[in-house]
């Protein structure tokens, strides 16, 4: 799988640099949130709840938590508030939540 960044409404402007979205290199714009570059490259199902559901954005702004990933290795870091830095690591539909035993 690659991803490509097939979905900008807007050319991109600004300095450039790369994050990591489940370990593929992503350009994205100095200033942009994580949510943008996800939805950029087509990325809906971007959160795994609790209860290990998947979710994707819903009101973009830090209200609904829906757009939680993991950032260089922190969990529930939501998309929509964090800006990208050069080097960042983003892992989506992951949640510290063991599991086990749950079925």
């Amino acid at each position: 799988m690659s991803l490509h960044r097939n979905h900008d409404i807007q050319p991109l402007q600004g300095e450039m640099l790369t994050i990591y979205i489940d370990g593929h290199a992503v350009p994205a714009a100095e200033g942009e949130t994580v949510l943008s570059v996800l939805s950029a490259v087509g990325l809906r199902q971007v959160s795994r709840n609790d209860n290990q559901q998947l979710a994707g954005s819903y009101c973009g702004m830090g209200v609904c938590h829906c757009c939680q990933v993991r950032i260089d290795g922190r969990y529930k870091r939501r998309a929509c508030q964090t800006v990208v830095r050069s080097g960042m690591s983003v892992e989506t539909a992951s949640n510290r939540l063991n599991t086990e035993g749950l079925r």
